[in-house]
C-alpha cells in the first residue's frame, strides 16, 4: 500500500452516545442518509489525501467492512485501544512524511490543506478554534504566530497565547515526532506534543468555520440538522442520496412518509405511518416510526431516544 497522507480515529467506544453505539461504532451513525465517516472521508479526499488508513476497536468488524467498501486501508487495535498517540504509532511505516489527523465523529470545515501547510520539520500542526466555554475549561492556545505556547494543564504556561481557543481535535505532523510517542496506549498531546511545544515546533491554524464534536446523542441530531439546515456543508452530496428540501426535510430512498415530517431526516426505506407527526427527528434506515407526536427523537435499530426539551 502506497504510504497513508490521512488518518482517521474510529476506535472509540461512544460511551456517552448510549444506547445508539450499542449495535454501531459511533463513526457509523447515519448522518443525512450516510455514516458519519463517510462524510470524514469525502472531506480528507476533497483536500487530495487519497490513501488513508481508519483504526478501529470498538465494533471494528463493521468498521473493517467500511473501509473494505471504499479503499481504505484498515488498522484493527486488539485487545486494547491504543489512543490518539498510540495508534499513530502503531501505524508509522505505513505513514506519509507528512499527515493529516481527522477524527471520525467531529464534523467541520478546517482547511486540511492549511493545516498540513503549517506543519514545521520534527512537528506538528493543530486546528484552534475560539470558544468560550471550551477555551476556558480546556485551553490550548497560540502566539501571534501562530506557535501553540499552552496545551491545557500539559505545556506551556498561561497568558502567553491568545486565550478563549481550544484544540478542535484535528492536526497534522511530521512523521518523526513520532518517536516521542511511548509504544501502547498514548495520548499524542500528552506525549510528542508536550514535548515539542517548548522547541517551539507545534504550530496552528485558527477555524472560524463549523465544527460540531459528535458526544451525545443532542449532538448527534444537531450534527444531522446542521447538515439539513446547512448550517454544515458537507463535503458529500447528500441531496444526491435522497430527496426533500434544504430546512424541512431529507427523506431517504424507498422510504414511504405517509404522516407529517418537519425539520426531520428520514433514513432509506424508513416508514412513516399517516398517524404519526414528526419534528426535529432522526429516523435510521428501516426504521418504523410509530404513531403519536414525536419531537427531537431518535429513532434506531432498537428503539426510539427521546430527547424533547431537555436538550
Amino acid at each position: 500500500m502506497p504510504e497513508a497522507t490521512a488518518f482517521l480515529l474510529a476506535a472509540g467506544f461512544g460511551s456517552r452516545l448510549r444506547p445508539l453505539t450499542l449495535a454501531r461504532p459511533k463513526p457509523l451513525l447515519p448522518l443525512c442518509g450516510a455514516p458519519m465517516l463517510d462524510h470524514v472521508l469525502a472531506r480528507v479526499r476533497q483536500h487530495g489525501h487519497e490513501h488513508v488508513i481508519v483504526n478501529a476497536h470498538h465494533l471494528w468488524q463493521k468498521v473493517a467492512a467500511w473501509a473494505e467498501d471504499r479503499g481504505v486501508a484498515l488498522q484493527v487495535e486488539l485487545p486494547e485501544v491504543l489512543g490518539t498517540g498510540g495508534g499513530l504509532k502503531a501505524a508509522a511505516e505505513r505513514m506519509a512524511e507528512r499527515f493529516v489527523v481527522v477524527n471520525g465523529d467531529i464534523l467541520s470545515d478546517i482547511d486540511l490543506s492549511a493545516l498540513m501547510a503549517a506543519v514545521p520539520d520534527g512537528g506538528a500542526a493543530m486546528a484552534l478554534r475560539a470558544d468560550p466555554d471550551l477555551g476556558a475549561r480546556a485551553p490550548v492556545e497560540a502566539d501571534a504566530d501562530g506557535v501553540v505556547v499552552r496545551m491545557r494543564e500539559f505545556a506551556g504556561t498561561p497568558g502567553l497565547g491568545i486565550e478563549g481557543t481550544h484544540f478542535t481535535g484535528i492536526h497534522a505532523a511530521h512523521r518523526p515526532i513520532l518517536d516521542d510517542v511511548p509504544d501502547g496506549f498514548a495520548c499524542i498531546v500528552r506525549s510528542a506534543y508536550t514535548t515539542r511545544l517548548p522547541e517551539r515546533r507545534i504550530r496552528s491554524i485558527r477555524h472560524s468555520g463549523t465544527w460540531i464534536d459528535i458526544g451525545t446523542p443532542g449532538d448527534y441530531l444537531e450534527a444531522n440538522l446542521a447538515v439539513l439546515d446547512g448550517r454544515l456543508e458537507t463535503a458529500l452530496p447528500v441531496w444526491e442520496l435522497g430527496t426533500g428540501q434544504p430546512g424541512d426535510r431529507w427523506v431517504g430512498r424507498s422510504a414511504r412518509v405517509d404522516g407529517s415530517v418537519t425539520h426531520s431526516i428520514i433514513g432509506a426505506g424508513a416508514t412513516v405511518p399517516s398517524d404519526a407527526t414528526l419534528r426535529e427527528c432522526v429516523v435510521w434506515d428501516g426504521v418504523a416510526v410509530p404513531p403519536g407526536t414525536h419531537f427531537r427523537c431518535i429513532f434506531f435499530d432498537d428503539g426510539v431516544l427521546r430527547l424533547g426539551d431537555s436538550e
